[in-house]
C-alpha cells in the first residue's frame, strides 16, 4: 500500500478539513498528495472543464482534480450530505464526485464515501467508514477507528488565527472557508487589510453563537456553512472592537445570495459599516483592492 497515491484537491471541503483527512489517510497506509494552491492556470483548467452554472469554487475544484489526476490513485472527493442534524451542505457539495465524473473522463478510482448525519444519525461514521473500507479493500473496523481517532485533528493548520487589537482598525472577515482561505480566489484579504494598517479578524463561531444568531432571524438558515456566515457576522456587529466587516462570497452561489441579503437587511440593526465582496473568475485584483482600501479608509474617518 505505501506505493499507493491518494489524491486531495485543495479547494472546498479541504479548507475545512484538510488535516483530519490527511492524517486519517497516511494512517491506513496510503501516501497523500496534495494539489498545489490555487494559481490562474488551475483556475483556467477548472472552467475548460466546467458545464452549466457552476460557481467559482467548483470550478476551481475542478482545475485541482485536473492537476492531480494523472499523478494518483485515488481521488478523494467525499459526499459530505450533512454534518449536523438541522442542516444541510451546499447543493454542489453534495453532488461533488458526480459533478467530477461528468466532467472527467479516464479518472482514476474516486473514494466518495457518503457523511450524512441526518440519515445515519450515530451511525454515520460506521457508514461513512464502511464505504473507504469497501473501495480501499479494507477492514471496515480498522477504517472506522482510524477516522474516530482523526477527526479530532481540527482545521486545516493554514487557517492562521486572527485576533482584536486595540491598536488599528479591527475588520472581522466572513465567508466560507475556501473563499477566505484560498489566497488567488479570497484577494489575500488578510495580508490586504495587513498592509493597509487594518487588522482582519476571523473567528470560527460556537454552537451557542450559531443557535443565538438563528433566533434573530425569520427562519434558521438551512446550510451549514451559510448558518456559521451569517452568526459571524452577527457576533461582528454586536462587538464594539470590531470597526467594520467584510462578506465574500461567490458571484453565482445560491445560499450566499440569501444569506448576504439576511446579514444586511437583519442583521446590521447598527448600521455598522458593511461590505459585500462578490467575485468570479472575472473578479479585478485591481478593482478589489480599490474598493478594500476605500472601506478602509472609510472606517478610518468614522472612528476618528
Amino acid at each position: 500500500m505505501k506505493n499507493i497515491r491518494v489524491g486531495i484537491p485543495r479547494a472546498l471541503l479541504y479548507y475545512r478539513y484538510a488535516d483530519a483527512w490527511k492524517t486519517f489517510i497516511e494512517e491506513l497506509g496510503y501516501e497523500v498528495i496534495t494539489s498545489p494552491e490555487t494559481t490562474a492556470g488551475i483556475l483556467k483548467d477548472g472552467i475548460k472543464k466546467s458545464v452549466g452554472d457552476l460557481c467559482l469554487p467548483v470550478k476551481t475544484f475542478l482545475g485541482h482534480v485536473e492537476s492531480l489526476k494523472d499523478s494518483v490513485d485515488f481521488l478523494f472527493i467525499p459526499r459530505y450530505i450533512s454534518v449536523e442534524h438541522d442542516a444541510y451542505m451546499c447543493p454542489k457539495i453534495l453532488g461533488l464526485p458526480d459533478v467530477v465524473r461528468a466532467c472527467f473522463t479516464n479518472l482514476p478510482r474516486i473514494i466518495d464515501p457518503m457523511f450524512n448525519i441526518k440519515k445515519d444519525k450515530d451511525n454515520t461514521i460506521t457508514e461513512f467508514s464502511r464505504q473507504v473500507a469497501r473501495i480501499l479493500s479494507l477492514e471496515p473496523e480498522a477504517v472506522e477507528k482510524s477516522f474516530i481517532k482523526n477527526s479530532g485533528a481540527g482545521y486545516m493548520n493554514e487557517q492562521e488565527e486572527y485576533s482584536l487589537t486595540d491598536k488599528k482598525i479591527n475588520v472581522g472577515l466572513i465567508g466560507r472557508p475556501y473563499l477566505l482561505f484560498d489566497r488567488y480566489l479570497g484577494k489575500n484579504l488578510f495580508r490586504t487589510l495587513s498592509e493597509l494598517g487594518a487588522n482582519p479578524v476571523y473567528i470560527q463561531p460556537s454552537e451557542n453563537e450559531i443557535t443565538e444568531a438563528m433566533t434573530v432571524i425569520p427562519k434558521w438558515v438551512y446550510w451549514s456553512m451559510g448558518k456559521e456566515v451569517t452568526a459571524s457576522a452577527h457576533a461582528f456587529f454586536k462587538d464594539d472592537k470590531i470597526d467594520g466587516i467584510i462578506n465574500i462570497c461567490s458571484a453565482t452561489c445560491g445560499p450566499d445570495s440569501f444569506t448576504g441579503d439576511l446579514i444586511r437587511k437583519r442583521l446590521n440593526t447598527r448600521n455598522k459599516p458593511y461590505m459585500t465582496l462578490s467575485v468570479d473568475e472575472h473578479a479585478s485584483d485591481t478593482g478589489i483592492q480599490t474598493r478594500v482600501e476605500a472601506f478602509v479608509d472609510m472606517i478610518g474617518k468614522v472612528i476618528v
